[in-house]
């Protein structure tokens, strides 16, 4: 099965989890013994990390406007579709996912849609949202010939909104590597970090954790927190209000993190933390699982899991509920070790990329083929 990969962005700082998603898929598709090419507007690291893997990228390039408009030979895209036997788009807001799915649908080829939860934006949308939707998203989800959710919850979300005609619906979450044994001592008793990593972003949610590690700072003055990732928007109110609550020696923003430095940021960390208003499973929650650490995330994650195998606390996204969670977990400091290993098992028995994968492939040699 030739297996064609969209997605808008493969750079490792700005494309985020969805082009770390790409890139994994791609690799572990192509491991099981598929052909794989993949199309993004955007180059990066990811971009080379598959080219020399052998996996031929193409980027079209963009120009930004109010948003990107990527620069399609469309001539070459179709010629890429009609190559592939199935098409994954990864990724909804974008103008390159629309033009794939018109040539997906316009050569016969069946696709399957991920939005990896950007369908949250239609909760509140601004009205460029509204107009994209309209005039192109609809049509772009009643063509699929698959949803694919991350979540359980996302699958139901998705459900909930688009059930009167939105095609079947299936859940593959997003996966991560599991190393052999995690590099971490025994003990948690030298660790002294609460460790963010994502986009600085209201949505990721830095700034509930910011509020409610200052009300629990003063009984633990040994721990620090870092807020790890890229600007989108929050990083000079984050830095202000650092400075307001006099947090300058405890509280740190460190900007976009390559994976050497995510991982000696791990290493350093009592817990991880995903305080998100919306998030479709985080890849740092299943990163931290595989480092044998537990997390404090919300129940907007879709992940509550966590809290029922032990290997962590699952909270509402508020202020109050994320420090109270602080507290529960700083306060039993002593079993955080075991807990991250709970976690770590689970992580690696549901959610280790080769599984993820595989799934996918199941999923995608299933499509029926596109009505006529």
């Amino acid at each position: 099965m030739r297996i064609l990969l969209v997605t808008i962005s493969l750079h490792g700082q700005r494309g985020g989890g969805t082009a770390e998603r790409t890139r994994q898929l791609a690799l572990h598709l192509t491991a099981l013994g598929r052909q794989c090419t993949v199309v993004a507007m955007e180059d990066g690291a990811h971009a080379q990390a598959l080219r020399a893997a052998a996996i031929p990228v193409h980027i079209t390039g963009y120009i930004r406007w109010k948003f990107h408009i990527p620069l399609v030979n469309l001539a070459a895209l179709y010629r890429l579709v009609k190559w592939a036997d199935r098409v994954h788009i990864l990724g909804y807001w974008n103008l390159l996912s629309v033009a794939s799915a018109w040539v997906a649908r316009a050569s016969g080829r069946p696709y399957a849609l991920s939005a990896a939860g950007e369908f949250t934006a239609l909760e509140c949308p601004r009205p460029a949202n509204v107009c994209f939707h309209r005039l192109f998203g609809i049509g772009m989800i009643r063509n699929a010939r698959s949803i694919i959710a991350i979540t359980p919850l996302e699958r139901d979300q998705i459900g909930a909104r688009f059930g009167h005609f939105a095609p079947p619906i299936a859940v593959i979450p997003n996966g991560v590597t599991i190393s052999p044994a995690p590099a971490r001592p025994a003990t948690f008793a030298t660790r002294t970090a609460l460790v963010f990593i994502g986009r600085l972003a209201p949505i990721k949610g830095p700034d509930l954790l910011l509020e409610a590690f200052a009300l629990i700072a003063d009984r633990y003055p040994d721990v620090e927190l870092i807020l790890a990732g890229p600007d989108f928007g929050l990083a000079a109110q984050l830095s202000a209000r650092i400075a307001e609550l006099g947090l300058e020696e405890r509280a740190s923003l460190v900007g976009f993190v390559d994976e050497e430095t995510r991982n000696r940021l791990l290493e350093r960390a009592l817990l991880v933390c995903i305080p998100s208003r919306a998030e479709a499973m985080s890849l740092i929650a299943l990163e931290a699982g595989a480092a044998g650490l537990p997390v404090l995330l919300t129940d907007q994650c879709g992940f509550d899991e966590v809290a029922a195998v032990g290997g962590g606390t699952v909270v509402p996204a508020t202020v109050t509920d994320l420090s109270e969670g602080l507290e529960e977990l700083l306060a039993e400091r002593e079993t955080l070790g075991a807990r991250g290993q709970r976690l770590r098992d689970h992580v690696g028995a549901h959610y280790a990329w080769p599984k993820v994968a595989g799934l996918l492939d199941q999923h995608l040699s299933t499509l029926g083929p596109v009505p006529r």
